[in-house]
């Protein structure tokens, strides 16, 4: 491996709409500010990104062409999945050092040929990130050796997570710097502070919608993010009906859940103003969870967000078979577990556990822990605080990488 530099290839097949790529746009963004923040600590980087889903790359990051096989951004290389000739003739030009292999994605044909390919004598290390997860296999198999067909291709796990023994969750300049911000400032945002782009619609006296966006802004002094998959909302809405500490604003963010959120707050009779978010730069996104108050979230990067904000949150796992995502909630819990005084949790957890499918009347289990807002905030603020000590993911990556490989 070149002592000057190191070449690093992120591998992303998009599953989630915005999760997977988000994670990956986020992790190449704190890499390259390691330059900046950290000065003669590692070696230049040289990024190259290979996605499957460049559409759903433009959405979070204006810039990106997504009908182009190959092009530049923020100093890295793109290149479409698939962009066989492409591809194959710039790795081959310049071959691969390290692979970011993410979400356990595999690998495209013209690259695995171009790895095993017996004329290449150079040894290639293939790092798998994993996905986010506070179950104890994320511990066990961090840093952990895995077997390819070949001595010459070495790959090892590299697990995000939630205590010290992973790779933590990635600790970026710019969100950093958003939540300081917010930090300072107070979160107790109005949705007209909160954004500036998407549509409010408001419930008037005669129960019909308006599109004013001053009307939300001025009347609304508590706002709440939510972002989650598709199931019916009604109780969920009911309970935030109910939930007046002064006039609600709920910016509802697009994708997979907005539909039916927006259907539930329909047949509820439209009790508080809803601003619909239009799709924004994962910058902007980041800057909203910072700043707004209560939040409900799914996907792992906006999850990974939540956790650092530090705000009372309830998270929208994806829905698995056999309901499975229940063991990953569970194991989330379990970590945060410790923060809280036990009547606090008992809230949260009923709360999370109804909300993703498991037993508990949702629309209670949604009220009490909206009742003890004020209360859960300690324990949310207690959690964030830990997770920080674990250290950044990215530092802790390219650290792995020059002692592994370099040194």
């Amino acid at each position: 491996m070149r002592q000057n530099s190191i070449d690093i290839t992120l591998l992303c097949r998009v599953v989630d709409n915005f999760g997977d790529i988000g994670v990956v746009y986020r992790l190449a963004r704190a890499v390259s500010d390691l330059q900046k923040t950290h000065p003669g600590v590692f070696p230049a980087v040289t990024l190259r990104l290979v996605v499957d889903d460049l559409e759903s790359f433009s959405m979070i990051a204006p810039g990106i062409n997504p009908s182009a096989d190959f092009q530049e951004f923020c100093g890295w290389k793109i290149y479409r999945w698939n962009a066989d000739d492409i591809c194959s003739a710039d790795f081959s030009a310049e071959e691969p050092q390290v692979i970011l292999e993410c979400f356990q994605c595999g690998r495209p044909d013209w690259l695995e040929k171009l790895l095993f390919d017996t004329g290449v004598k150079d040894t290639v290390h293939i790092i798998m990130l994993d996905y986010l997860s506070a179950e104890d296999y994320a511990e066990t198999f961090h840093c952990l050796k895995s077997l390819t067909r070949s001595s010459r291709v070495q790959k090892v796990n590299f697990m995000p997570g939630f205590t010290d023994k992973t790779g933590g969750l990635i600790l970026d300049e710019p969100f950093m710097k958003e939540l300081a911000a917010a930090e300072r400032a107070g979160t107790a945002v109005t949705a007209g502070a909160a954004v500036s782009n998407g549509d409010a619609v408001t419930a008037g006296t005669d129960g019909k919608s308006g599109q004013d966006g001053n009307i939300c802004a001025a009347d609304s002094a508590f706002s709440a993010v939510f972002f989650s998959y598709d199931r019916d909302w009604l109780p969920v809405v009911n309970a935030l009906a109910g939930f007046k500490p002064c006039r609600l604003a709920v910016l509802a963010a697009r994708g997979k859940g907005f539909d039916s959120f927006m259907d539930a707050w329909a047949r509820a009779g439209k009790p508080f103003c809803v601003k619909a978010l239009d799709f924004m730069p994962q910058t902007e996104w980041d800057a909203l969870l910072c700043r707004t108050p209560l939040l409900f979230v799914r996907g792992e990067d906006s999850l990974s967000r939540a956790c650092l904000a530090g705000h009372p949150f309830v998270w929208h796992a994806y829905p698995q078979t056999e309901e499975y995502q229940l063991v990953k909630v569970r194991a989330l819990l379990d970590r945060m577990r410790p923060f809280f005084i036990p009547e606090d949790f008992a809230v949260v957890e009923k709360c999370w556990l109804a909300y993703n499918g498991g037993d508990g009347n949702l629309e209670e289990a949604a009220g009490a822990f909206l009742h003890k807002y004020e209360s859960l905030c300690s324990g949310f603020s207690k959690f964030a605080r830990n997770l920080k000590k674990n250290g950044d993911l990215a530092y802790k990556l390219m650290t792995f990488i020059i002692k592994t490989y370099i040194m």
